[in-house]
Parts: structure tokens; C-alpha cells; sequence
């Protein structure tokens, strides 16, 4: 049964992988990060709860802009922790041929841009950022709500599922989309720069992608 498994994985590009890992990542960044972290008190750590009482200028007069606060290493681990998954991309290096060696390793870069680059990109230019406080580092996340409403009115999950949202939606698809892209011109690419490996099958057509049980073949 392990063979029948290992032989059915060894048919695939490596960039399956990586593209087909959202579906477990997603649910499961989205589950540790509920388990492991909290709305902090902002009153007791002596933090603003607004914009306003920052000395920043609010948005408009229609809505009600509020911080919300969280553990930065809780927070990172858990939104980068099942990224990692990523790696197991890894495992065709064992090939025998140098164009799947190739792509291997492509595609655990594309894996780790993915999980860390992104993720740094997200804090840089989103309306959640990580800030410093008492010599440790707090992550926060600028939360607008409709001014009939009170931030005490809103779920304490919500917060987190804005957080979620924003970051795979505006910066997680983007990648995601680029990693599809590479993987659909792979073969163009290695053509063109690397024309003396060749994939470990002839590529046919119909399936422009299909590898063949290269960790058998040379």
C-alpha cells in the first residue's frame, strides 16, 4: 500500500504540491491561531485602543477604527507553522533525473516565499503591522466598524478572521496564483535556460505536465 502511495506521489510535478498545500494549510493556520492567541487587553498593557487615541487620523466619520492586539510569536507560528508543509517538495530530490531535481527545488523556494516573504509583506504594507512594546513585539490589527456599533459588540473572533482574510485574499492569492503560473511555464522555462535536462518522460500534448514515475527513471 506505502509503494502504490510512494508510486502514485512520484507521478506528480513537485508544483502540485506546493499549490495543492493551501488546502490543508488554510484550515489549519486558521485553527492554531484560534487556539493559541487572544485579544489582549490594550487598558492593561497601557496601548491605544484607536487610532484617535494614538494621535493618528482617523478614517472618516462613518466608521469607528479600533485596535485590536495580539502575541506576535503565537501569531507568526501559527500562520507560518503549517507553511512548512511546503517543504515536503523536498523529498523529489531523491530523482535520479536533474530536471525533476529542478523543480524541486523551485518549487521549496516558491514554498518559502509563500509562507515567511509573504507574511512579512503582509505586516509591511497591510493595515496589520507588528509593533514594538515592553522590549517584546505585539501584533496589531486596525479593525473598522460601523459607528452605530461599539467594538464591544463585535465578536472576539472577528478580529482574527479579518486578519485571516486579508492576509490570504490581497497577499496569499497573489503568490499562489504566481506559483501556478510557474509551474504551467516550467517546462517553456527550462527549454529556454536549461535545454540539456530533460523531463523524465516525454512530454506528451495532451499532458503537458505528466512526470511519470521518475524517481524509477533517469
Amino acid at each position: 500500500m506505502i509503494g502504490r502511495v510512494a508510486r502514485w506521489v512520484a507521478s506528480w510535478s513537485p508544483f502540485v504540491w506546493v499549490v495543492a498545500t493551501p488546502i490543508l494549510t488554510v484550515p489549519l493556520s486558521t485553527v492554531l491561531l484560534f487556539m493559541f492567541t487572544e485579544n489582549l487587553d490594550p487598558g492593561s498593557l497601557g496601548l491605544p485602543e484607536s487610532p484617535h487615541a494614538a494621535g493618528l487620523t482617523t478614517y472618516t466619520d462613518e466608521v469607528v477604527v479600533v485596535f485590536y492586539y495580539l502575541d506576535f510569536w503565537p501569531t507568526v507560528l501559527a500562520l507560518t507553522g503549517p507553511g512548512l508543509l511546503n517543504l515536503l517538495a523536498g523529498l523529489w530530490f531523491l530523482s535520479r533525473n536533474g530536471f525533476v531535481r529542478v523543480a524541486a527545488g523551485a518549487a521549496v523556494v516558491l514554498g518559502l516565499v509563500r509562507t515567511f516573504l509573504v507574511l512579512l509583506v503582509f505586516f509591511a504594507f497591510s493595515q496589520t503591522d507588528a509593533i514594538g512594546h515592553d522590549g517584546g513585539r505585539l501584533v496589531r490589527i486596525t479593525f473598522e466598524i460601523a459607528e452605530v456599533l461599539d467594538s464591544e459588540d463585535v465578536s472576539p473572533g472577528v478580529p482574527r478572521l479579518r486578519l485571516l482574510a486579508n492576509l490570504w485574499l490581497f497577499y496569499g492569492a497573489p503568490a499562489w496564483l504566481v506559483n501556478v503560473a510557474i509551474w504551467f511555464f516550467f517546462h517553456s522555462l527550462m527549454r529556454r535556460f536549461l535545454p540539456h535536462l530533460k523531463p523524465p518522460l516525454s512530454q506528451q500534448h495532451e499532458e503537458p505536465r505528466s512526470w511519470g514515475d521518475f524517481f524509477r527513471r533517469r
